[in-house]
């Protein structure tokens, strides 16, 4: 992947209702450490998503923007990050994706016993 890869991704820059949403190329987010990028195939739609983007949790849970809404995802693992072991390119992933997922790509970490976190179920 090079450095400079851009993905379409839907993106809001500023809080308020639907036509914030934007369709618009961005950045492909990295796997860091413990975490896989998958190509997202499919993005689930919740409640919270639009009241995140309506900017009704703002106060306790702040997101930098522009943000991409979303969380649930399914797709095929793309690349590995460092610290991640037993799964492989093109494993089909499902879960919750640490960046979002109204995107081509989504960034999300494993979920190990006894540690909370945002996690793919791999």
């Amino acid at each position: 992947m090079a450095e400079t890869d851009i993905m379409r991704a839907i993106r809001f820059h500023d809080y308020g209702g639907p036509e914030q949403l934007v369709l618009e190329e961005a950045p492909v987010p990295r796997p860091g450490t413990g975490t896989v990028l998958v190509r997202v195939l499919a993005a689930g739609v919740n409640p919270v998503d639009w009241k995140v983007r309506a900017g009704w949790m703002k106060e306790f849970q702040p997101i930098p923007l522009p943000a991409i809404p979303g969380r649930d995802v399914a797709g095929v693992i793309e690349a590995i990050g460092s610290g991640v072991s037993g799964f492989r390119q093109g494993q089909a992933v499902y879960g919750m994706a640490d960046s979002g997922s109204y995107a081509e790509h989504a960034v999300a970490s494993r979920k190990e016993p006894g540690v909370e976190a945002r996690a793919v179920v791999f």
